[in-house]
């Protein structure tokens, strides 16, 4: 009896080991750094819309709404910030963190994209535990740390503009095609994605690199990793 019960304690602390090796994933949430007009946002389970501003905290579920004059920015995760432009629908799909031994070895961010458009800055120095990706009707735009963006038409043909580092975009079907720095890549609405070609324009005006607060996206400190809420966009 002793000795069944010494190989289940034995077993569970094993087993509690390799659970704490793997890491915990929790829920996190994002945080409204800047608005411009009056987005809004409807919380899981909700029906009524609220009126977004500077501060709030955003979980895993929410759907964002911009009309015509209005954006807003949020960061998805500690250091990347996602720019919501106008006229744009999409849902907070996936927050989350995962830690292990009390320090964060992934932070994943999955926005759902259903119509308008994201410009993401995601800080490359945390490469390493950066996941994060703009869903599409067409398939994933995932990067680890660059600046791009993500175009979604009312017909569902999307666009995908980088102007930093790689995105790999990944169709339903699996296949992956790798977008480099300059490039951009277009889906049509029958799911056909074309090879990447050249990008006619920079689409985030003034990037210089990589968490520069000039590439579209609110006053981000890539030393610091640090977002601070600012009242207005300009």
């Amino acid at each position: 009896m002793k000795k069944s019960f010494y190989s289940l304690l034995i077993a569970a602390v094993f087993s509690l080991g390799s659970l704490c090796a793997s890491g915990a994933e929790a829920t996190a949430q994002a945080i409204v750094l800047k608005v411009k007009g009056s987005p809004t946002a409807i919380f899981a389970g909700q029906t009524q819309s609220v009126v977004l501003k500077v501060g709030d905290k955003l979980p895993q579920g929410v759907t964002i709404v911009t009309s015509s004059d209005s954006e807003v920015a949020i960061q998805a995760f500690n250091g990347a910030v996602s720019t919501i432009k106008a006229g744009t629908t999409v849902n907070l799909e996936k927050l989350s963190v995962t830690t292990s031994g009390g320090a964060v070895t992934k932070q994943t961010a999955l926005l759902n994209l259903k119509v308008g458009s994201i410009v993401s800055n995601i800080d490359p120095a945390n490469h390493n535990i950066n996941d994060y990706g703009i869903r599409t009707p067409k398939g994933v735009a995932a990067a680890r740390g660059t600046v791009y963006e993500v175009n979604v038409s009312a017909t569902g043909a999307v666009q995908v503009f980088v102007t930093n580092s790689v995105v790999d975009f990944v169709g339903p079907n699996g296949v992956t095609v790798r977008v480099q720095a300059g490039y951009q890549v277009t889906v049509d609405a029958n799911g056909n994605i074309s090879t990447p070609i050249l990008a006619p324009s920079t689409p985030t005006e003034g990037a210089k690199e990589v968490g520069d607060k000039t590439a579209g996206t609110p006053d981000f400190n890539p030393e610091t990793n640090n977002n601070e809420p600012v009242s207005q966009m300009q």
